[in-house]
């Protein structure tokens, strides 16, 4: 009988021990653990869904040559000081419409690729603001009057985006 108990004592502690690792692993399974875009440490949140879409669908307008399409997800907010010092290489959303006119009625051939590196963003509703870094990789074919130039794109770049409403518009980048 003391045998038997004894077995039994141990059958208990064990199926205890049993059971809280059970529940331990479990536990572990059932904590959320935060999911990322594929090839990303960019967290998958519906905001950070919408920003990826809205540049997705610049890059998509880019290659089709929509200068329409592409002014429509600019802000009338939109600048670009082109990167230099000078203010006179610098526009806005005007001077984007005739910068995409310019440009790609040259463009022959282009693939663009992009990377995205972060997204941050920053305020609150209504004035949420993001920028992304991302890294391109591209490469177009001009037409030009002594020949045709080719030109590659490898560089990390920063796009800056506002909400409207539900919307995400571009304040510069494009």
């Amino acid at each position: 009988m003391r045998a038997r108990r004894r077995f039994l004592g141990f059958v208990v502690r064990v199926g205890l021990l049993g059971f809280v690792l059970a529940a331990g692993v479990l536990g572990a399974a059932g904590c959320a653990h935060e999911e990322y875009f594929v090839g990303t440490t960019i967290p998958r949140t519906e905001q950070n869904r919408k920003i990826i879409e809205t540049i997705e669908q610049y890059r998509q307008r880019l290659l089709a040559r929509n200068i329409e399409g592409l002014l429509v997800l600019a802000s009338d907010k939109y600048f670009e000081d082109s990167g230099t010092p000078r203010s006179d290489d610098d526009y806005g959303y005007d001077g984007l419409k005739q910068v995409l006119a310019n440009q790609l009625k040259r463009v022959k051939s282009m693939r663009y690729e992009i990377e995205y590196r972060t997204i941050n963003v920053t305020g609150a509703e209504p004035t949420k603001r993001a920028e992304v870094e991302v890294f391109l990789d591209g490469s177009f074919e001009l037409a030009a009057e002594a020949g045709d130039r080719y030109r590659r794109v490898n560089d990390y770049h920063h796009f800056v985006l506002e909400q409207k409403g539900d919307e995400w518009k571009f304040l510069s980048g494009m």
